[in-house]
């Protein structure tokens, strides 16, 4: 329940309003709908991931097949754990509402609580898939806003290069299709028989190879209005996403968090007939170990004057 001081009007939202507000988040973020995004209580904590689990015994064996006999409980050493850690990190949202959308959306909380989950979905999208802890400012002095959100993690892509789970293109790869043919075979057999793989996809790539689908007989085929490559695995438009970084398989090794604790801050600003709001969120990024995709990357450029 909120209270007021000093003319601000300051709490933490009611557990029934944060589930509501989480749930319209997820709604205008097309990769939380893809990824394991689960609302947590504690600030830091495992989850389980339980499409990453991986096939091993459990430290147990048949009698006659083994000479160490049976095993009547399973040690750690043989158990595997697919948890994933994640300690959530705070994310702060400004904005300004001015009199005049008040007054358009008649003053509803429902409007106006839409209209902050929107601008933090797009916000969230951001920092989950280009985020970088180790961002280099262009004013160190003076950092943007969006290098201020960029810097909060370490998001999907960064994870991914990291960990080496990347397929690199040459100058022959000069078209997208030619792109996700590349990335595609060079992914585990694995990958390529899950049912839940998808190629994931920038807004310009996939402008691109609607033009190039319309124009050439490639792989692409379209059925009730989506792209498929080899009519198997569809293409998700993902906004955030840079061009030429296409990534293939189960995103749903992608664990996010988001804390149910919520705040939110609102002060008067008569000067700027409007009431400026602020909005406290938590949230991590966490990509399993053994997660099932491969992302799309240029080969490094070879050092001139050799060695």
């Amino acid at each position: 329940m909120a209270v007021k001081k000093d003319g601000k009007a300051i709490g933490l939202l009611s557990p029934k309003t944060v589930d509501k507000f989480l749930d319209m988040v997820i709604a205008n973020a097309p990769i939380l709908g893809l990824c394991t995004c689960p609302k947590v209580d504690l600030p830091t904590g495992t989850y389980p991931v339980v499409s990453m689990a991986q096939y091993k015994t459990r430290g147990f064996s048949n009698a006659h097949n083994s000479s160490g006999g049976r095993q009547t409980v399973a040690t750690l050493e043989n158990m595997n754990a697919a948890d994933v850690s994640y300690n959530v990190k705070e994310l702060v949202l400004a904005l300004l509402i001015q009199d005049s959308y008040a007054e358009d959306m008649e003053s509803s909380p429902e409007k106006i609580a839409e209209m902050f989950a929107k601008a933090f979905a797009k916000d969230l999208s951001q920092v989950l898939l280009n985020g970088d802890v180790d961002l280099e400012p262009v004013n160190p002095e003076a950092l943007t806003d969006k290098e201020k959100t960029l810097i909060v993690l370490d998001g999907l892509i960064k994870q991914m290069s990291e960990a080496g789970n990347t397929v690199s293109y040459g100058d022959t790869e000069n078209t997208v299709n030619k792109k996700i043919i590349k990335l595609v075979n060079g992914c585990p057999d694995d990958y390529i028989a899950n049912p839940d793989s998808k190629l994931f996809i920038s807004p310009t790539d996939m402008n691109l190879l609607w033009d190039e689908a319309s124009t050439s007989k490639i792989l692409i085929k379209e059925r009730d209005g989506k792209l498929y490559f080899r009519s198997k695995y569809e293409l998700v438009e993902i906004a955030g996403l840079p061009q030429n970084c296409i990534l293939f398989g189960d995103i749903s090794g992608m664990l996010v968090p988001l804390s149910r604790e919520v705040f939110m801050e609102t002060q008067r600003y008569p000067e700027a007939r409007g009431t400026k709001a602020v909005l406290t969120c938590r949230v991590d990024c966490q990509v399993h170990p053994y997660i099932n995709m491969r992302m799309l990357v240029a080969e490094a450029e070879a050092p001139e004057g050799g060695a």
